[in-house]
């Protein structure tokens, strides 16, 4: 064997034996990773890691955001609350009216039966009419665009008679259907109101996972900004008194209302006299001047009249979120007075501090 036949014979038998050891390594060490594997497989049983642990700061603005999350659909709630009212006076009217109009078909019916029988008795009254003095008065009613032979008054009657049975049958429809949409709107109560306690919930979740000593850090921080903010707008609300044109009008009044109301709890669906909710105590406060709003964010932003942001005046309803979901009271120099969400209470804060959506000046 030559040189290089010799050289190249014990290369391969070394590459041959490198990779017997390599195969043999990775044989072991995959063997290895098997057994390790099966060691420590985590079992699908267990429960998910905890979540991370949050800072003061953070654990505060989750509770903030889910308490605002909560005050939101508390004026969805407001809102169908307040459909139901005037749902329930206008189904009240329908049933008056349905209770008016089933006496005067029994007063027509009783006519119509008088004129047959009194024709009968003269002897002028043709076959067909001769059914109202029958047994089965009902059952000739019920045919009564059958009759054709009657006299010119008697056929205006029946007719007459015709239309006020159809005018109570479509009383009777309405009224009917009109409970039936209260019922549901009923039901949509109740599931609002369980949307708004998961929030809830889920921030008295975020409260238990703290020590005691970071939730009295929260709540000292609550108070700390809830008394500068009353601070700022009290002293912002006294300037704008002293130069507005309207510090005398309505507005202004609405306005005193809703300061005598600072401190007291955010409540749902709240309208006094301890606590509100942000459209219940602007309500009340028009309310207290002679002006009737609807108890809902939502339907208080289509009275009166729009307000761009540069002319607001002491009083008017200034309004927040997409969708309208939040009102407060204007209190001058860019300041409102509203009642936040639960945990809250009635406060100043500066309009900038939440998202802006137009406002209205009632009355």
């Amino acid at each position: 064997m030559n040189f290089t036949a010799r050289v190249t014979s014990r290369a391969f038998e070394a590459s041959c034996t490198t990779s017997i050891h390599r195969g043999v390594r990775t044989a072991i060490l995959g063997l290895v990773s098997v057994a390790l594997g099966a060691l420590f497989v985590v079992p699908t049983s267990l429960p998910a890691a905890a979540d991370p642990p949050v800072t003061v700061e953070e654990a505060r603005d989750q509770i903030a955001r889910l308490r605002t999350d909560a005050a939101a659909i508390d004026q969805q709630y407001a809102g169908v609350k307040e459909q139901i009212r005037q749902g329930k006076a206008q189904l009240k009217l329908k049933q008056s009216d349905v209770k008016a109009q089933t006496d005067k078909v029994a007063r027509m019916k009783l006519q119509v039966g008088q004129v047959a029988l009194a024709q009968f008795q003269n002897r002028s009254l043709d076959t067909a009419a001769q059914l109202f003095v029958t047994a089965d008065t009902e059952g000739f009613l019920s045919q009564i665009s059958t009759v054709q032979k009657v006299s010119e008054n008697q056929n205006s009657m029946l007719q007459d008679y015709q239309q006020a049975q159809a005018n109570l049958a479509a009383l009777e429809h309405s009224a009917e259907t009109d409970l039936a949409v209260l019922t549901e709107k009923e039901k949509q109560l109740r599931s609002l109101t369980g949307a708004s306690d998961k929030k809830l919930a889920r921030a008295n979740r975020v409260l238990t996972k703290l020590t005691a000593d970071q939730r009295r850090k929260i709540a000292d921080a609550n108070q700390r900004a809830a008394a500068r903010a009353n601070a700022a707008g009290a002293a912002a609300s006294r300037d704008a008194a002293r130069t507005s044109v309207s510090a005398s009008g309505k507005g202004a009044k609405a306005l005193a209302f809703a300061k005598a109301q600072l401190g007291e709890p955010y409540v749902r669906n709240g309208a006094g006299p301890n606590g509100w909710d942000c459209s219940g105590l602007t309500m009340k406060a028009w309310g207290s001047v002679g002006v009737s709003l609807p108890h809902s964010a939502g339907q208080q932003y289509n009275r009166g009249r729009p307000v761009a942001r540069s002319d607001l005046q002491l009083g008017d309803l200034v309004f927040f979120y997409s969708g309208i979901s939040h009102v407060g009271i204007y209190a001058g120099n860019g300041q409102v007075i509203h009642a936040p969400h639960p945990g809250a209470s009635v406060e100043y804060i500066k309009i900038s501090y939440m998202p802006y959506q137009g406002a209205r000046r009632p009355g």
